[in-house]
């Protein structure tokens, strides 16, 4: 029977299995866990937060539903394909690639260190003032 849990997202990664089927391996702040359906990890960006119901062995957790929408963390940018919010000029786009890309270097970095989320993304926030100077 699945569990339910709320979880915020750190990092998606998509892997393929032996025989050549795409899964994702999918960190977040209580641990790491794996998806088979794109549809669900589509819900799953990193720095946002879900309601998901977990199924599967201790060993191999898989994510098998998203309930809630995922909420952006406040300190993430708007999610660009939300109906509600129009096209984003290039600057803002751009702004916001180097965002994701400094939360996801900040949390592979950072994993395993028990570090709260919070502490992630202000790391994630300073490596971003990097890579935009």
């Amino acid at each position: 029977m699945a569990q339910r849990q709320t979880v915020t997202v750190l990092a998606v990664e998509q892997r393929q299995s032996q025989n050549g089927k795409a899964y994702w391996r999918i960190r977040t702040d209580s641990g790491v866990y794996f998806a088979w359906s794109k549809e669900i990890v589509d819900q799953l960006l990193a720095g946002t937060t879900a309601v998901v119901s977990i199924n599967g062995s201790a060993e191999y957790p898989r994510i098998v539903a998203v309930h809630e929408a995922p909420a952006v963390h406040e300190a993430s940018e708007p999610v660009a394909s939300a109906p509600a919010i129009p096209p984003a000029p290039a600057g803002d786009r751009e702004r916001r690639m180097l965002r994701m890309s400094a939360l996801r270097a900040a949390a592979e970095v950072l994993h395993g260190t028990g570090l709260p989320a919070e502490q992630v993304t202000a790391y994630a926030e300073t490596l971003l003032d990097w890579l935009e100077t």
